[in-house]
């Protein structure tokens, strides 16, 4: 369950509410942000780039690699993702060249192979190497780690960090690799379907998908903050982390 069990959810703060409206307004900022530079794409002269016939010549040229051209964008999109590269770009250009469903599909195991990739290195090379760097958050998380894995990696996938640490930071625990991967498609799945629905609406219907995944994205947003609001480990975690934040700058 979300929420934890025997517990009520902690009253908020006025900080709290001030900081959530403030992450409320940059979230749609970058939508409304996303939308204006789609539609000058879509409607300016660039747009002759992306008419479904040029797309698709794309994705001829592409098809020349043959069954290599997934896997050519699945390997680019994992290691530009492991260098800190958003996921949000290899998610709008999955949706702008494969489509709404193998754009889902690939950006989806391109984040996966990714953070697996870094979980495993993690895991291999040890405490050692990363605790200097690293040890403020993983003092911050390592006690909740037994309590749950898979809402561990939940909401870690939700915390304002790079990929690249949250990805250290789980590999340094106790967590199996079959609950980071569980625990990954859960996050980050419905972040990659808004992006590659905001990247396939150059394909087709621009005004639909846009608006769809705009109202999605707002939705997630109150989503992730109702299941924040419910869970003191999510409140628990998301302090710790903010605390560590604040006292590295």
């Amino acid at each position: 369950m979300l929420r934890d069990q025997g517990q009520n959810p902690e009253v908020k703060t006025a900080p709290e509410e001030k900081e959530f409206r403030k992450n409320l307004l940059k979230a749609l900022l970058l939508a409304a942000l996303l939308i204006t530079v789609l539609t000058i794409v879509r409607f300016s002269p660039l747009g002759e780039y992306l008419k479904v016939s040029n797309i698709e010549a794309l994705q001829q040229k592409l098809y020349e690699f043959g069954g290599l051209a997934p896997l050519i964008f699945l390997i680019g999109g994992a290691f530009v993702i492991t260098l800190g590269v958003p996921r949000a770009v290899v998610s709008i250009l999955g949706g702008l060249v494969f489509g709404l469903f193998w754009g889902i599909l690939l950006a989806l195991l391109a984040a996966l192979l990714g953070s697996t990739l870094i979980f495993l290195l993690t895991k291999w090379l040890g405490r050692p190497l990363f605790k200097q760097k690293v040890g403020e958050y993983l003092k911050a998380i390592e006690n909740h780690t037994k309590t749950d894995g898979f809402l561990m990696v939940l909401i870690m996938r939700q915390l304002p960090l790079t990929s690249l640490l949250i990805n250290v930071l789980i590999g340094l625990t106790s967590i199996s690799m079959g609950i980071f991967l569980l625990g990954s498609v859960v996050g980050l799945l419905p972040e990659i379907i808004i992006f590659v629905l905001f990247g396939s609406s150059l394909q087709e219907s621009f005004v639909l998908r846009v608006s769809i995944a705009s109202t999605l994205w707002i939705i997630l947003i109150l989503v992730i903050r109702l299941f924040f609001r419910r869970s003191r480990l999510a409140q628990s975690l998301a302090r710790k982390i903010k605390a560590v934040k604040s006292s590295g700058s």
